[in-house]
């Protein structure tokens, strides 16, 4: 009986570490596909964001161009509050894409700054108007460029 005893114990002892490595391996698939679903996720969000700013740099470039300047000025003031609140979870400090995005975010505050001039004065230069039309336009290309960047086939294949 002693053999017998011995053999069941070490078959379930074999049974017992065969079940834990499948479950190992259970929660390492699970935690892959949690990891996936969350990159998705992020994603999504970074995608809609960055249309979203888009659709504003768009609408200010079109206040600018048909001279509505206290309009242009409120609306440069959200084009810079929605691009300073925007952060790509995984984008770090120091990434290219990052360091462009704080460049951006200092052009869109230049931006401002000189419409809020020309609302108070209710004044804008010919020429002036034509360099922010530029800056501006610049700044939406940047913007749809990133977009086009993010929506693309592995964008977000790296560990954050």
């Amino acid at each position: 009986m002693g053999i017998t005893e011995l053999s069941l114990s070490v078959a379930a002892l074999g049974l017992a570490i065969w079940q834990l490595r499948r479950t190992q391996l259970a929660a390492e698939a699970a935690r892959d596909a949690a990891n996936e679903a969350v990159r998705g996720i992020q994603r999504i969000y970074a995608i809609t964001t960055i249309q979203e700013i888009s659709g504003r740099s768009r609408q200010l470039l079109s206040l600018i161009r048909d001279r509505h300047l206290r309009p242009a000025a409120s609306a440069a003031f959200e084009l810079r509050d929605a691009i300073s609140k925007y952060q790509n979870p995984i984008e770090k400090p120091g990434n290219l894409d990052f360091l462009n995005w704080s460049r951006l975010v200092s052009e869109v505050k230049a931006i401002h700054e000189r419409l809020e001039s020309a609302a108070l004065t209710n004044r804008l230069a010919t020429e002036e108007r034509e360099a922010l039309v530029h800056l501006v336009s610049t700044v939406h290309t940047q913007i749809t460029a990133r977009a086009t960047r993010l929506a693309a086939p592995g964008a977000f294949h790296a560990d954050p």
